[in-house]
């Protein structure tokens, strides 16, 4: 079987592997070259760049691909519906692999919220010098809410250029910027919330692969508040194991 397979994360890049051992011909696509880079080192094709409505209908039309397998990341709703959308209108096959979410445990430490203004009402009154670990797309809305205006703001983000550009176009300063590519343990970030003094961190609920887990360990264990960013309803989402996806998508096409 023939299959584009959206991708950008580790358990994305997992599960393309998977169907590829299950002896399927498969795409990998993703958002930045580096993300190719990693499916292409775990053997993979795999193209990148962002694309649009048509540029998506143009890549399934030219390469008969018998169905889409979105493994995005579980923020990523717009490329999200983009994509059910396209293969609603060609009449293609759209399956959704999602991430298991954590089982986060309640605590006074721990607090959620629906959005990006919610959290940073949150954070505004737990302290003044707050990490951002939830990715660049949302630097812009978070630099320009009015509960940040007065604070001491750091950023966690990937190591590439355009990144580093956008930060430095918002007015982040070197000092305020962490550029490394994780996921890091919870030494890691213990050692990198002391070090910055940090008071509250902000991170979205990843699931197990994207190091939510050693966030929320390491903030215990300093006495740090941590608002985690709650998932995007999923109409389509499955508790499903990898072997019993790949077994109902086999089974579905």
């Amino acid at each position: 079987m023939r299959l584009l397979v959206l991708a950008g994360t580790e358990d994305g890049r997992e599960l393309a592997d998977a169907l590829k051992q299950r002896g399927h011909e498969v795409l990998v696509s993703t958002l930045t070259a580096y993300g190719a880079d990693l499916a292409q080192g775990q053997g993979l094709q795999a193209r990148s760049g962002a694309m649009d409505e048509q540029s998506l209908t143009d890549l399934l039309k030219a390469n008969s691909f018998q169905a889409l397998v979105d493994a995005t990341h579980p923020y990523a709703v717009r490329v999200k519906e983009m994509a059910k959308k396209v293969c609603s209108d060609l009449s293609l096959p759209y399956l959704r692999w999602e991430r298991s979410a954590l089982e986060v445990p309640d605590h006074p430490l721990l607090h959620w919220a629906k959005d990006i203004p919610t959290a940073a009402q949150i954070a505004e009154r737990l302290g003044n010098r707050i990490l951002l670990t939830t990715g660049s797309n949302g630097l812009p809305e978070w630099s320009a809410h009015p509960s940040m205006k007065d604070k001491a703001l750091y950023v966690r983000v990937l190591p590439t250029s355009e990144v580093l550009v956008k930060c430095e176009s918002l007015g982040f300063k070197p000092n305020q910027i962490i550029a490394a590519q994780g996921p890091f343990s919870q030494e890691w970030d213990e050692a990198m919330f002391k070090q910055l003094n940090i008071e509250v961190v902000i991170a979205k609920e990843s699931g197990k692969v994207g190091g939510t887990l050693e966030k929320i360990q390491a903030c215990l264990s300093l006495d740090i508040p941590l608002v985690l960013l709650k998932r995007p309803t999923e109409e389509d989402s499955n508790s499903l194991t990898l072997n019993e996806f790949i077994k109902n998508l086999e089974e579905s096409i």
